[in-house]
């Protein structure tokens, strides 16, 4: 169970500890979400999701 406390009612060192926490908990799952993305075989640097840009910088 977990209990909230509002942060007027909390000491800089429990406040300090607390955004750690978050921190460590955001850090975490991205760690996790890298690790089970899947990378693309061929990364070449002249693919482009939104088109290739024409040589007057239109995209096609």
């Amino acid at each position: 169970m977990i209990t909230t406390i509002h942060p007027d009612h909390m000491t800089a060192q429990e406040r300090l500890s607390e955004v750690g926490s978050i921190l460590a908990t955001a850090i975490f799952r991205l760690r996790e979400k890298k690790k089970t993305e899947k990378i693309p075989v061929d990364n070449s640097p002249n693919q482009c999701p939104y088109g290739r840009k024409t040589t007057k910088g239109e995209r096609q």
